[in-house]
């Protein structure tokens, strides 16, 4: 897997055991980690990341390379609705770390649905106070910014409606030059076609007069 990859964030809503948590993740690979976690839970922020060491078990248990691991777990955090995922969050009885799970969905042997641990992450409870006005603040950027590409490709769209336009208007005009030339040329055929065969007839009139019995100019004088 590329280390040092371009950083993106995530923000998804998941529903855990009857309350709503806002999930941000920053996806910044790198030599140590695949992610940094920020779980906001009511008036309560927790942080933490996942490690590759800690990852790998879970890697290792679906038999997936790192490429296809990474690929999953953005996937994982990515559904906030009925998915593929089932996800749970443990706070710890000393109240000042938890554990962020997802488990993946199968059909077992049954045929019926089961789930499999595809990773968990452990966070830690933030003495600073990190609100959801940060996240909104974060979600309005991200807005503008989609609005921004939204407005972009409209603006590219637009500009290749206008050349769609312009080359069916073209290909219209050639289609009525094609034609023309068509008529002109099958009209001028049809004429060439009826003088070959009125010299034709006039040449095959000719030789029958020629051959005519009794029509020789020696017999003509006796």
């Amino acid at each position: 897997m590329e280390k040092n990859a371009i950083e993106q964030t995530s923000v998804t809503k998941f529903d855990v055991k009857g309350k709503s948590l806002y999930v941000k993740v920053i996806w910044k690979p790198n030599e140590n980690d695949l992610f940094h976690i920020t779980i906001y839970d009511g008036d309560v922020t927790w942080s933490g990341r996942l490690s590759h060491e800690f990852a790998q078990k879970y890697r290792e248990r679906f038999e997936e390379n790192e490429e296809q691991y990474l690929k999953d777990v953005k996937k994982s955090f990515q559904q906030s609705g009925e998915g593929d995922f089932v996800y749970d969050f443990d706070v710890k009885d000393d109240v000042n770390s938890a554990i962020f799970t997802w488990k993946k969905k199968f059909e077992d042997s049954q045929h019926e649905i089961a789930t499999l641990i595809h990773g968990s992450v452990p966070v830690h409870r933030e003495d600073t106070l990190e609100t959801k006005d940060l996240l909104l603040d974060f979600l309005l950027v991200e807005n503008i910014d989609l609005r921004t590409t939204i407005d972009n490709l409209k603006e590219k769209n637009e500009g290749i409606l206008n050349d769609l336009k312009k080359c069916k208007t073209e290909l219209e005009k050639f289609v009525d030059i094609k034609t023309t030339l068509e008529t002109s040329l099958y009209g001028k055929f049809v004429q060439l076609l009826n003088a070959k065969k009125r010299r034709i007839q006039l040449l095959e009139g000719n030789i029958y007069n020629f051959s005519e019995p009794g029509k020789d100019f020696m017999g003509a004088d006796g």
